[in-house]
């Protein structure tokens, strides 16, 4: 598993995003679940595979699993499987999960029967499963947020070989694949959380100049959260943004990053010249301090000005004064 894949699961893990993507990408913004009934149903599924001598026994894990409780019944589980890459196999993969929980499932209601020995029938009492035990339905939903469009199998039949003219054909019994694609654009309107900011700039991570077009349109990105602006900075290779964010921290915790996103998401040149640009703004800052420092100008004073006339925050130009003062006195002392 990659670290992209370890980003958004890891960012999904809160219930609120995780009922958030559910409920705008797989059901169009209608609130089918409440995050309040979700809690962690997290499975490690044992596979037996070979036979006699040869029989070995391999752990799957889920990525995400939550069940989806009311009051003291739990209606259905929901998993999320994430791919970084078209996986061929995927709705095997998927229904091979499903089939594994529901035999779970089917163990579990055999060893309460058993001990309790309420049986109404031979039937019953031969299969240890009565009449009236229910499964609970599981729902496994895909999130692939590969750059690549996804070109793989959406049903068990794509990756069926059916002759013709078949006549069991009809007889199938096809699995489809629930698939949310974070490469093409969808209507983030039906988000309600800040999952929306991190899956609007993904369709857009081979166009940086057009990511940057679309990061600068949008207000939201003045007020991103913590957890929100790292898995942005992971799932779009762009780490820097990290290094200078809590400069642009306000009092309420969030992060104004509406600028430095901006002026990262370039291209090449584009790129080239912003740093050119921002060499020539940081020697034009320090000129400007050492001018004031020399003709007597109080700290508040030259805090002043950087804000003014460099556009820095109140907590930015502070911050900047500080270290450009503590390396001044290193050098002084050198």
């Amino acid at each position: 598993m990659g670290e992209k894949n370890d980003a958004i699961l890891r960012y999904l893990e809160d219930n609120a995003r995780f009922a958030d993507l559910m409920n705008g990408a797989v059901f169009g913004g209608i609130q089918a679940i409440d995050p309040g009934q979700l809690e962690d149903a997290s499975e490690h599924y044992t596979e037996k595979e070979g036979k006699g001598r040869s029989i070995h026994y391999r752990g799957r894990t889920r990525d995400i699993i939550r069940r989806v409780r009311n009051g003291g019944s739990i209606l259905r589980l929901v998993a999320l499987e994430a791919q970084e890459t078209v996986d061929y196999g995927m709705p095997l993969r998927c229904m091979n999960y499903d089939a594994q929980e529901y035999s779970r499932q089917a163990r579990a209601l055999q060893k309460k029967n058993e001990k309790a020995e309420d049986y109404r029938n031979a039937s019953e009492r031969l299969g240890r499963i009565r009449s009236t035990d229910r499964l609970i339905p599981v729902y496994t939903v895909c999130l692939y947020h590969g750059t690549d469009p996804w070109d793989g199998p959406l049903y068990l039949s794509d990756m069926m070989r059916f002759d013709k003219e078949d006549a069991f054909r009809k007889l199938f019994c096809d699995y489809p694949m629930i698939l949310i694609r974070a490469d093409e654009s969808m209507d983030y309107g039906a988000f309600r959380t800040s999952l929306r900011e991190l899956l609007a700039v993904l369709p857009f991570r081979k166009d940086r100049k057009e990511m940057r077009k679309f990061i600068r349109e949008q207000e939201a990105y003045r007020k991103l959260d913590r957890d929100t602006l790292e898995a942005i900075a992971v799932m779009t290779d762009n780490r820097k943004l990290l290094e200078k964010a809590e400069d642009y921290r306000n009092e309420k915790g969030e992060y104004n990053m509406y600028e430095e996103m901006g002026s990262f998401f370039m291209d090449g040149v584009e790129e080239g010249r912003e740093e050119g640009r921002e060499e020539g703004r940081e020697e034009g800052i320090r000129a400007m301090i050492l001018d004031n420092l020399e003709n007597g100008s109080s700290r508040e004073q030259i805090q002043k000005k950087l804000e003014r006339y460099f556009g820095m925050s109140e907590k930015g130009a502070s911050e900047y004064l500080k270290h450009f003062l503590q390396e001044a006195e290193c050098l002084s002392v050198i």
